[in-house]
């Protein structure tokens, strides 16, 4: 008898990734969708923007200090 044929990929090498990433997103928006907290203030696009504002503003604070 020969071994039984191995996939090493679902769909493709690029193809799972793509896949993982977005069905991990969807799920993620699904959730905070039906969240409570994400509907006060923490949904992702927030905090992302928060942590991008506290970066620029570390950054400024870096050059005035030099």
């Amino acid at each position: 008898m020969s071994n039984p044929m191995r996939y090493e990929y679902l769909i493709s090498r690029s193809g799972d990734v793509v896949f993982a990433l977005t069905v991990g997103t969807l799920a993620y928006f699904l959730n905070e969708r039906d969240n409570p907290r994400a509907q006060n203030g923490k949904t992702l696009v927030e905090l992302i923007s928060r942590a991008k504002d506290k970066k620029i503003q570390q950054r400024e604070a870096k050059r005035n200090s030099e």
